[in-house]
């Protein structure tokens, strides 16, 4: 009975302990998400497809609202509510648009609010190259540090290259 005691804890204990890694990783799974929708926009913006730009964005609006905030620490519950108001609403800016400068204009927006909040969960499971563009002065992100800059796009060979890595976000330690 004492054997039939232990092993029902000992199961208990690490269905415990696999419900919080799946709940991390559902977390980390949908954070990943958010970024690879925020890249789709970025490169759209380099193609200068407008259309496509606001198909993203649609995605990402739909994406950030599939966030299991309740697998957050309150910190970064906090954090993420801090940003998420301005994460949407710039990307509702460029799913309303198909002029690609006003996207632009709203994708430099979305590159500093999605950075600060990624950067303040310490969630992200890759790196992440926060890049700059002098011209426009505004940045975006990146998940290479090859320079293919959206405030240009490729009409304008030398200027889809201009640009330079500012920060590096390195993948956050594992839990």
């Amino acid at each position: 009975m004492k054997l039939l005691k232990m092993l029902l804890f000992l199961t208990l204990i690490l269905t415990g302990i696999n419900t919080v890694n799946a709940q991390q990783r559902g977390l980390n799974f949908a954070v990943t998400t958010v970024f690879k929708d925020y890249l789709e926009i970025k490169n759209a913006l380099v193609v200068n497809k407008a259309g496509l730009a606001q198909n993203k964005a649609g995605k990402l609006i739909w994406d950030l609202n599939t966030v299991p905030t309740k697998d957050m620490s309150n910190e970064q519950h906090s954090a993420w509510f801090d940003y998420l108001s301005r994460i949407q609403s710039t990307c509702r800016e460029i799913s309303e648009s198909n002029s690609l400068s006003y996207q632009r204009k709203y994708f430099s927006a979305l590159s500093n609010a999605l950075y600060a909040a990624l950067k303040t969960l310490k969630l992200n499971s890759f790196t992440i190259y926060k890049q700059y563009c002098a011209s426009n002065d505004s940045y975006w992100l990146n998940d290479s540090p090859v320079i293919k800059n959206p405030y240009y796009g490729i009409t304008e060979k030398q200027g889809v290259k201009q640009g330079v890595t500012r920060e590096v976000l390195p993948p956050a330690p594992k839990k």
